[in-house]
């Protein structure tokens, strides 16, 4: 059975465009974003979420030193200090993917909707479920053109256009999960599953990149590429547990002393006190890129 003292779920609110990149591709776009396999939904791989997080904590966390670090994160010779005489230890939070929630889009209802489909907010719910956060999911059947305005703020029944297609939502059905937990959805759309997938794989932000040649004043031969990023106001989530810590796990007698007061509720305590508000995720740092609000949904235990 999974080992899981305490869980939480971290809502990641995109303020800038991300691009957690998959590597280079032989298609229109050069570089793509990270997408799931079996539904080309976009993703940020738990590797990706997990060193940021990280990176950050490193920077921003007051006391416990570069110990706390590993400890929390998982031993780190190269970075963190660990030392070698030291036995391997893995850390005391696991880390989910990054899931799409809600994705972003040019619509004639200003300044812009949010659409979700039933199969997102079925993951969601299992994932809420599995954090034990206790709420409910009511999530209705779509079909065809079919849509709901789930958010806090209904969206008036009719036609509505979403980029270059046109949906009708019926009467308002306010979610309370979405309410009470993602109050910053206030004009999210319930859409079909096909209408979301056309959504996440045709309407993301591709920007195209040139290198100048510093000499001559022109770009250089070869140096154009497109490159693919999730757009700003794409709202993620992370599921996130935390597991105690023994001393027993090691023989040395300063990771001993520390071992004894890590808990879970003081791990995730250490976590959600230095990782909260803007944190940055993905390539592009310099850019501006992949900057985000990262606020917590506090789960129950285990």
């Amino acid at each position: 059975m999974l080992k899981k003292e305490l869980c939480a779920i971290g809502k990641l609110y995109a303020i800038s465009p991300v691009h957690a990149g998959s590597g280079a591709a032989t298609s229109a776009v050069d570089l793509p974003i990270q997408r799931e396999r079996h539904t080309e939904w976009p993703q940020i791989q738990a590797s990706g979420v997990k060193g940021a997080l990280r990176s950050h904590f490193r920077r921003f966390a007051n006391g416990g030193g570069t110990t706390l670090i590993n400890l929390i994160f998982g031993s780190d010779e190269g970075n963190d200090g660990w030392k070698k005489e030291w036995d391997s230890l893995p850390g005391a939070m696991s880390i989910s993917d990054a899931r799409l929630l809600a994705f972003p889009m040019r619509s004639n209802i200003a300044p812009f909707v949010w659409v979700t489909c039933p199969a997102v907010l079925k993951r969601l719910d299992a994932d809420l479920t599995y954090a034990d956060v206790g709420q409910n999911m009511d999530v209705p059947e779509v079909r065809g053109d079919e849509a709901f305005s789930i958010g806090g703020a209904p969206v008036a029944a009719g036609q509505v256009v979403i980029e270059d297609a046109v949906v009708d939502v019926a009467n308002h059905q306010g979610n309370a999960c979405i309410k009470t937990l993602f109050p910053e959805l206030e004009r999210l759309i319930l859409v079909s599953d096909e209408m979301y997938k056309y959504a996440v794989t045709c309407c993301t932000e591709i920007q195209t990149h040139i290198k100048i040649d510093a000499e001559k004043g022109t770009a250089d031969d070869g140096a154009l590429w497109y490159q693919e990023y999730l757009p700003a106001d794409s709202l993620l989530y992370t599921v996130v547990h935390y597991s105690h810590r023994d001393a027993g796990e090691s023989e040395h007698a300063e990771i001993q002393r520390a071992l004894a007061d890590l808990k879970a509720q003081t791990i995730k305590q250490h976590v959600e006190e230095a990782l909260q508000g803007f944190i940055q995720i993905g390539g592009d740092e310099t850019l501006g890129k992949g900057i985000f609000n990262l606020t917590w949904i506090t789960g129950g235990a285990q």
